[in-house]
């Protein structure tokens, strides 16, 4: 189920209308067929935009969180993200179901426990560390060397990696920010 909040200001859609324009344009787009880290980006970018509108404007439960973050997992398996990476249709499929994906997903984070909230954080960053060291590591199922159609060589997936603990850093330097005000700490 899911239920409008009315918990929003108007500055709340600052920051996801900012990174959807600044990811969802020609320029941009242009970038991610062959910048495999603005690739990378757009994805935390939509997804992201998503879960901070879900967070504000939606109330959802559990099952729609779990099914949110189906597309955060789907879209980095070699195959699909080759796809993505290549092709605007798959493109366009894929930064649909990211943001959809995010915007459900970011419903249900007020209505989780602190434990909750922590296991969450404690997979995504599990999750996206793997991926980080697949990248570090130049796994060639992420280039051209597996996937003719895909633009991407070995020698750019570091770069990746290493943004994506840039990000996940920044996120969780937000997150233990967030949980110490809330607990009155900080």
């Amino acid at each position: 189920m899911i239920r409008y909040s009315k918990e929003f200001e108007k500055k709340d859609l600052i920051l996801p209308i900012a990174l959807l324009v600044a990811f969802l344009n020609p320029i941009t787009q242009g970038l991610e067929f062959t910048n495999p880290v603005i690739y990378m980006l757009d994805h935390y970018a939509i997804y992201g935009a998503g879960v901070l509108l879900g967070y504000k404007l939606l109330r959802t439960n559990f099952y729609l969180f779990l099914l949110g973050a189906i597309p955060a997992g789907f879209w980095h398996i070699p195959l699909f993200f080759a796809l993505g990476a290549s092709f605007v249709q798959y493109r366009t499929i894929e930064e649909l179901t990211l943001f959809l994906g995010g915007l459900i997903a970011g419903g249900y984070i007020p209505q989780m426990k602190l434990s909750g909230k922590v296991g969450a954080l404690a997979v995504y960053m599990l999750a996206d560390s793997i991926l980080s060291i697949f990248f570090i590591l130049e796994y060639k199922q992420y280039t051209h060397e597996c996937y003719s159609f895909l633009d991407y060589a070995p020698s750019q997936l570091p770069f990746v990696g290493i943004s994506m603990f840039a990000v996940m850093n920044v996120i969780l330097v937000y997150a233990i920010i967030k949980i110490l005000r809330n607990a009155a700490i900080f």
